[in-house]
């Protein structure tokens, strides 16, 4: 990607983040840029194709987040893998709050979110597997229930958002949305489980903090 493309995507990301997919020209993109309306249409002719670009980059920043979240359930840290997601997030909260309008501009995006929705669901799951044979959580109490569970995660991952933006950051914070995460599993641990669960709690102000100067 040309360092012009790169500014754009950036400055794109950022005023849809802060006005909204509707609300964002062409013209505003160029001038956040520092170009004119014509060098900005030289690489992304009309809006749909630089949201075609935006959505690719997205796409590519996912699945280096997934390779970088393998290596932290291997250590089984959550609020590593949390937090990276989280913030994903934060970082492109325009998709998740403008989705429909998204998907009729650019109708690949619904396949794009069903993508992300099941890559959520599937390390889930599998973080879970490997709780399981790690002693941290119990066996499955019947076939597909993790599946149930797991959609649940998401459904809370997903909605934080809308909250964070109605009620502000002090409200709904990263903290309060690993807190929601962590508390869903609660019932399903093993007394090893609820001992690290324990410890986990007790410093995950401190964790959470870390963890967001690194972001």
């Amino acid at each position: 990607m040309k360092k012009t493309q790169e500014k754009i995507i950036i400055a794109t990301v950022d005023l849809f983040n802060k006005a909204g997919v509707s609300n964002v020209r062409l013209q505003d993109i160029a001038k956040e840029v520092g170009i004119s309306p014509g060098n900005l249409t030289y690489h992304y002719k009309t809006k749909k194709d630089l949201l075609v670009a935006v959505l690719s980059e997205m796409t590519d920043q996912q699945k280096a987040g997934r390779n970088t979240n393998l290596v932290f359930v291997e250590s089984n840290d959550i609020i590593s893998i949390l937090t990276n997601y989280l913030s994903f997030q934060i970082q492109h909260r325009f998709f998740y709050r403008d989705i429909l309008e998204i998907i009729k501009l650019v109708p690949e995006a619904k396949g794009l979110l069903d993508h992300h929705i099941q890559n959520v669901i599937e390390f889930s799951k599998n973080a879970i597997y490997l709780s399981i044979g790690k002693g941290y959580m119990k066996a499955e109490p019947h076939e597909g229930h993790y599946e149930i569970f797991s959609k649940n995660s998401w459904a809370i991952l997903h909605s934080w958002l809308r909250e964070r933006e109605v009620f502000g950051e002090e409200k709904v914070s990263l903290y309060h949305a690993i807190l929601a995460v962590l508390e869903l599993h609660y019932f399903y641990l093993t007394e090893e489980g609820l001992l690290r669960y324990a410890a986990l709690k007790e410093q995950l102000p401190k964790l959470v903090k870390e963890q967001i100067s690194l972001v």
